[in-house]
């Protein structure tokens, strides 16, 4: 494979970028906005600038007959509604960062998920120390929380690792899911998240009123960058440069995401919290990332 380009490490930045600040939007927006709401408008921007994508680009979509469909359909539930709706309630609960650290952990829920359910992605013992390693973290990250009982601050924990849990269900649901373009596959799926969300938001019985500029803008700016236009970047790197230099965002993300809520929410992280990330990203590392090949003599 050749050298990456500048265009492929200026994609790779954004992605860190965008991703790394989705949460702190987040935290601005369900201050004002409730989780669900928030969930359901941040789809239907998405599905409004990925829609303005399709029309740009002339692309069309499948037969209603198609197998992606029903592809599509459940992971929009799976993989969008039900673990964005989480984060966003996790959100009124713990700081940005600590919800992105849990986000950090999907490889590695993935990789268990994966060796349990998709023949041919069984762990080596490389593998196993990282999943090891990393759920080391994740008890590092939450054991304390949980040992003074079940706080807000725990059960917001337990909703951002469940939404982690979520999105590697989504990960392997993507292997099985008929190929299409990358716009046209995020537009379906954001569609049915959207829907999906919506159905929540409305028999949760939810308060919508109009929030302030800021928050408003947050929830704009979550469905056009890291919900809609980030998918695009994340498929494009990977059939650029495939999944070893695309999952160096997944690492760098949380450590961004880490100093926006320093920087502008004024979070400060325990020593636990860096501990538990510098564990979860080693079992990252071990669990995903595919040694060198050895050059022929």
């Amino acid at each position: 494979m050749t050298r990456p380009r500048p265009t492929d490490w200026l994609v790779l930045a954004a992605l860190v970028v965008t991703w790394g600040s989705a949460f702190a939007l987040l935290k601005i927006a369900v201050a004002h906005i409730a989780p669900v709401w928030s969930t359901a408008i941040r789809l239907w921007v998405a599905v409004a600038v990925l829609g303005l994508v399709l029309v740009i680009r002339r692309e069309a979509l499948p037969h209603h007959s198609h197998g992606a469909w029903r592809f599509y359909l459940v992971n929009g539930l799976v993989g969008m509604a039900a673990p964005f709706a989480l984060f966003a309630l996790a959100a009124e609960r713990i700081p940005s960062a600590l919800n992105s650290m849990c986000n950090g952990a999907t490889p590695i829920f993935t990789a268990v998920m994966a060796h349990l359910l998709v023949p041919g992605e069984q762990m080596n013992a490389r593998k196993s120390v990282g999943v090891g390693l990393g759920f080391a973290g994740l008890l590092v990250l939450v054991g304390p929380k949980l040992a003074g009982g079940l706080s807000l601050e725990a059960s917001g924990l337990l909703m951002a690792l469940a939404a982690a849990a979520l999105y590697a269900v989504s990960n392997i649901l993507t292997k099985q899911t008929p190929a299409l373009s990358p716009a046209v596959g995020a537009w379906m799926m954001c569609l049915a998240g959207a829907v999906f969300a919506t159905i929540i938001a409305v028999a949760a019985r939810a308060p919508l009123s109009w929030p302030p500029f800021g928050a408003a803008l947050a929830v704009v700016l979550h469905g056009t960058f890291p919900t809609a236009l980030a998918t695009i970047g994340w498929v494009y790197l990977i059939q650029r440069r495939g999944t070893l230099f695309t999952s160096m965002a997944v690492y760098v993300a949380p450590l961004w995401a880490t100093g926006v809520g320093m920087l502008f929410l004024d979070e400060r992280p325990s020593w636990t919290a860096f501990l538990a990330l510098a564990l979860i990203l080693g079992g990252v590392g071990l669990a995903t990332l595919q040694p060198r090949a050895k050059s022929p003599a």
